[in-house]
Parts: structure tokens; sequence; C-alpha cells
């Protein structure tokens, strides 16, 4: 406390001085140094320098030492005598007096940069002295410190834009860049960079990952690391594929996705139908928390598509199917107990068989006994097993059953099935071989048949079906309300009872319409030229010319 009061009194004692003698900043004997300029790195000691010139003769008076710092408007430091000094708070601990009037500063920091000036007053009033000691300048040179930076983790949903910010502080200013894996960033469609920050327009699933800020001078780097997660629906990393196996084995599916929140849910379905709601399916199937499908003890019914959609709440899921192939011995599914087939014309005996891989034979029984079809003029055995007749008797009548075999064997014979003949059904109305309308106007082309059982009738249009509006009517003719161009063709009257099915063809022609494609275009191509030919489509009723289109490969 003697101190302070001590060092205030001498303070008020130069203010006394310099009032009462107006001394000038110089005095007589006293002379200006040249300004000093000292480096220091931030965290180490510096000694910014200060002498003290005595009178020549005599004993060396008593002085105080002042040391200021340009932009402050009190001493920092203040030292009298054996008094203890007057330290500015933002040196205490860190300045003290060195030699004479010396100032030594530990633990430079990079706010210390700047000017510096050293007051000397001699208290003896009999010398007409007063040294300004000497102005030091102060370089600090500090490596790049962040003062502001992105979180750790930054979250941004898809579609939108985000700016990551990073400010840095050193001696000489250092240079703020953005990296993403090594890689520079600079300004693009994608990002934009000014002043230390980055923005990331239109964010995707692509750019989520880690961004690195560096900011480097001379006195070295800082960097920083942030994550960027996209908030979006799920990415498919692993569909699923297609497999085999054997029928009572287990078939998995893998299906793993990606997403942030990574809160996901998977749903599988077979064909449409999810699966926990297909009956028979429902208790053998388990879909894990990794998304994988396991079906338990497959079964023939089991095969087909099945499809992965994995869901965060978040966008439109994505999906992605594969295909189940179970394979199993051939075997004989919904056999018929009565076989109908035509008298008089061609007609099939029939072993309805599944079988995967496909079946490779198919053995016949009639009345108990094995069949020799051999033996039958004109009847023929084919690849998926049929009999064939050319034209049925009375000798193909008798109880049948068949065995299908493929290469895992047969699951047994067919139920058996009683060979019953029959009158095939007969057109009692032909439709005419062509008929001509205008388009947009209505058209009725009769058809009509008989037999036992009474067949039904159906229309089908030959090749391209047609898009329009027509109608079969309840005695068999074909209905249109308003001819288009779809309806230009080959027709075909279908009747169809358990016996078989006859058919009866006609053309329509529909006039007053735009031409039609071309068909079997051909290039035959030379050295020298290209020779284009095709067939030319109905022209709609008017003449039509052709052109010709072609472009480099």
């Amino acid at each position: 406390m003697v101190g302070s009061t001590m060092i205030w009194y001498v303070a008020t004692l130069i203010a006394s001085v310099i009032t009462t003698r107006g001394l000038p900043a110089q005095g007589a004997h006293g002379s200006r140094e040249e300004p000093e300029f000292v480096t220091a790195r931030a965290g180490e000691s510096v000694i910014l320098g200060c002498d003290v010139i005595h009178p020549v003769t005599g004993q060396p008076p008593p002085y105080v030492v002042e040391w200021f710092k340009f932009g402050v408007p009190i001493p920092i430091f203040i030292k009298f005598g054996f008094y203890p000094p007057h330290v500015d708070p933002e040196y205490a601990g860190r300045a003290s007096l060195h030699d004479k009037a010396s100032l030594r500063v530990e633990q430079i920091r990079s706010e210390d940069q700047g000017w510096y000036e050293c007051k000397v007053l001699m208290l003896d009033q009999q010398y007409d002295t007063f040294h300004n000691g000497s102005w030091v300048h102060l370089t600090v040179n500090a490596p790049p410190t962040f003062t502001e930076t992105p979180p750790q983790y930054v979250e941004a949903k898809e579609g939108s834009s985000i700016t990551l910010t990073c400010m840095a502080f050193g001696n000489p200013k250092p240079i703020v860049t953005w990296l993403r894996e090594g890689d520079l960033l600079g300004a693009s469609g994608k990002y934009q960079v000014s002043d230390g920050s980055l923005t990331v327009v239109s964010v995707s699933r692509q750019d989520r990952g880690a961004y690195t800020c560096r900011a480097y001078s001379i006195q070295g780097e800082a960097v920083h690391t942030t994550r960027l997660l996209v908030q979006g629906p799920p990415f498919i990393v692993s569909p699923p594929e297609n497999i085999t196996v054997n029928i009572s084995q287990d078939a998995l599916f893998t299906c793993q996705a990606e997403a942030y929140p990574g809160n996901m849910t998977y749903t599988w379905f077979w064909e449409e139908q999810n699966v926990y709601f297909k009956n028979d399916l429902k208790l053998r199937v388990r879909i894990l928390i990794d998304g994988t499908l396991i079906i338990f003890r497959v079964k023939p019914d089991d095969a087909g598509k099945y499809t992965c959609i994995p869901s965060n709440s978040l966008g439109r899921s994505p999906s992605a199917s594969a295909y189940l192939t179970v394979q199993y011995p051939a075997r004989v599914v919904n056999m018929p107990p009565i076989l109908y087939v035509p008298i008089g014309i061609h007609g099939y005996i029939r072993c309805p068989v599944e079988a995967e891989p496909p079946v490779t034979l198919v053995k016949w029984n009639k009345d108990g006994r094995p069949l020799r079809i051999e033996k039958y003029s004109g009847w023929n055995l084919l690849e998926d097993g049929s009999i064939q007749i050319e034209e049925v008797t009375e000798d193909a009548l008798g109880t049948y059953t068949c065995v299908p075999y493929n290469a895992l064997g047969t699951m047994g014979q067919s139920p058996p099935a009683r060979l019953v003949l029959k009158d095939p059904p007969y057109f009692t109305v032909l439709p005419g071989w062509e008929y001509r309308q205008e388009a947009g106007r209505e058209l009725l082309i009769p058809c009509a048949a008989a037999g036992d059982p009474f067949p039904v009738i159906a229309w089908r249009k030959v090749g391209k079906p047609s898009r329009s509006k027509h109608n079969t009517l309840p005695g068999g003719s074909l209905q249109f309300q308003s001819l288009s161009k779809d309806d230009h063709g080959e027709w075909e009257c279908v009747a169809t009872n358990v016996v078989t099915s006859i058919t009866a063809n006609t053309h329509l022609t529909v006039i007053g319409t735009s031409p039609h494609a071309p068909g079997s275009v051909h290039v035959a191509v030379s050295m020298t030229s290209a020779n284009v030919s095709w067939e030319p489509g109905y022209d709609g009723g008017y003449e039509q010319t052709f052109s010709v289109w072609y472009g480099p490969l």
C-alpha cells in the first residue's frame, strides 16, 4: 500500500515538474535513440530495451521508469526504486523490469504487438535532465488459431443449402481454405467460397462427408474438420440379388441401405403384396434389423419377385427387387377328372405340369397300362408331355394318368382322368372377309356359334391390341361405337367351350386416318451408297409420301 502511494506521488511530481519548469520532451543532456524493432513468437519471452543516462559526475539520482503502449492512455508499467511496480492488468504476472529500465515480457501474446515507449524521469532537481528512453516496436509472430469454427457435426436437409464458417487469427494473417477428401474447393455451381465461409448449394446425398477448414501462414497451420450429415430418404447400397433354392430349403435376400437419420424400417413385398399379408408365407418369413429377408422352408408358390423398400419417413423411399426361383421335382397340378376332346378334328390330351427346372419327360398310362403312343396312328408326344391327335376317334376313349419328370425327379402320378368325346363348337354366323368404314363412324361385325356345351364368343385383334372402345354383344357380334386408327387390321372371332376353340378371321379397314407406319425397313450399304427399302403401311385412304431421315452414328 505504501509503494503504491509512493508511485502515484512520483507521478504527481512528474506532472508538477513538467508544468512548472516546462521541460521539453528531450532534455539538454538526453538524446533520442532510433526506434528499436523486436520480433518474437507468441508464447516466448522478449526484452524491450531502454537505456538510462546518468550525469557525468556525482551520485546517480533517483529516477522513475514508465512504459507506455501506443493506444493505451496510461502507462502499462511504472517502477520507482525498490517499490513494487505498478503493472497494467493485461500484463500482470508477465511484465518485469530488466536491468535499469528495459521491460521483460513473458508469455508474449498476439495482442501485445505494437509500439512501446520507455520514459525515464530523473528526480534530482539540480540536473536539468529529462531522458525519454526509447521507442520499441514489438512484432508478435503467431501461428494461426481459430476464432470461429462450425460444429464437429452439421446436419442439412437434402435439397437445402448450408454455410460453414471458419475464422482464424495469427500474424501474419493466415489464409483460410476449404478441402474435401484432400481436394481444394473453389467457387463452382456446387460450392461458394468467400472469406473463410463455404456454402454447399442444393445439398444432395453425395455431399455428405468430411469438410476440412485449413488456416495457414509461414508460422504454421491449423485445421478443423466438420462432418456434414445429409438428412434424406435411404439409399440402397446393397440391393437384393436373384437366388435359386431347392424346395424345403431356406431362402435369404439381403437389402442394406444408408440414411440419416438412420432410424430405418424395411418392408418386403412378394409381387405387389406385403409378405406379412400373404397367406401361407407370412408364418415362414422374418425381416432382420439390417433389412435381410429370410424365407423358411420355401415352397414352389413362393417363387416370384421380391421387393425391398427401406424407409425413414423422409422423402420418397427407394426400392430394389430380385427374383426367387424354387427348384422342385415335376408335379401334376389340377388334373381335371374329365378330359373333353373334340371328335372328328385334331385334339390334345394334356398333362398339367409344373416343374423347375422344366419337365424333361412325361409317361402316360391308359386304362391302367403304360401307353404306347407309337401304336396309335396320328398320335404324337409333344415336348411339354401333351399327346397330340391329328383326328380324334373313339380309340381315344379311356382313363388316363400321367407322371412328369425333370432333373430333380417327380412328385408322383396324376389322379385318373376319364376322356369324353364331344362335338366341337361351330359357327352359325361367320364375319365377312373385309369391312371398310370411315373413322369416327359406328360398325357392327357379326359372329355367332353353337355347340355342346354352348360356346363363349370373344374377339381379339391380331398383333397390336386396340385401345379404342369396342365390345362383344351377347349374340357374339363385335361393336365399334366410334372407329379409330387403332381399330385398323386383322380381327379374330373365337368360339370356346370345354372341348376346344375355333376361330374366324376378318379384316377391318378404317378410312380417313393418318398413314400407318411402314414395316420391314431395310438398309443395304455399299462403299458409295445406301439403299433403303420398306413395306408401306396403310395410307389411311389418302395418297402418302415418304421422307427418309439419316444422321451420323
